[in-house]
């Protein structure tokens, strides 16, 4: 039986990436989406649009094709 020290294992490119970020708070968010399936990352990906939307920062995606943007 083979072990493989921590070390020498093959590292997470994501999780390298993640590591990168200066701000704690982005950087933790990004550790806790690292393996999310595709599906919860667009829910993820559509609540936030919605979220940026309510501040005022995006147009409302469900909303902008009805004309009340």
């Amino acid at each position: 039986m083979n072990v493989v020290e921590h070390s020498a294992a093959p590292a997470d490119p994501d999780a390298l990436l993640a590591d990168r970020f200066h701000c704690d708070a982005t950087r933790h968010l990004t550790r806790l989406a690292l393996g999310l399936s595709r599906d919860s990352m667009d829910l993820l990906t559509s609540v936030t649009d919605r979220l940026r939307a309510a501040e005022g920062a995006l147009r409302d995606p469900l909303t902008s094709d009805l004309g009340f943007d």
